[in-house]
């Protein structure tokens, strides 16, 4: 495994293939994804899961539309990208991170030290939560 720095259009890839795969490619785009960090994690020369990091003040950020290929999912590629984008937040500074987390994954994301904050939400038809943690 190995933590890459990938483009804007090799996000879009893995997203419209996991998150929204109903929708058009575009449709996985959000506003201030040309200011965003893209992050991804190698296996064998392949993009398999993607997030992308949105500065949201000074010092603070969110990460959005994380994504694992199917087939490599529950193989700890996620959980490493995570870990890896976490620490990398931390040595630029960041001090804290939030996130909108699918409710059907919170568990995942406790195991990183987020809570969940506030009340679930709908969009487009998932529910979700925020979650956050400091850095």
């Amino acid at each position: 495994m190995e933590l890459a720095t990938i483009t804007l259009e090799q996000c879009l890839d893995i997203r419209h293939a996991v998150l929204w795969p109903q929708l058009e490619r575009d449709a996985s785009r959000v506003e201030g994804d040309e200011q965003a960090w893209h992050y991804g994690v190698l296996s064998q020369q392949q993009i398999v899961s993607c997030l992308s990091v949105f500065l949201l003040g000074d010092r603070h950020c969110q990460i959005r539309k994380f994504a694992t290929l199917q087939a490599h999912q529950q193989r700890g590629f996620g959980g490493f990208l995570l870990r890896s984008v976490l620490d990398r937040l931390l040595q630029t500074g960041m001090a804290s991170v939030q996130l909108d987390a699918r409710t059907s994954a919170t568990s995942f994301y406790t195991r990183f030290g987020f809570i969940a904050e506030g009340t679930p939400f709908c969009k487009k038809g998932v529910e979700y939560i925020r979650m956050s943690r400091g850095l």
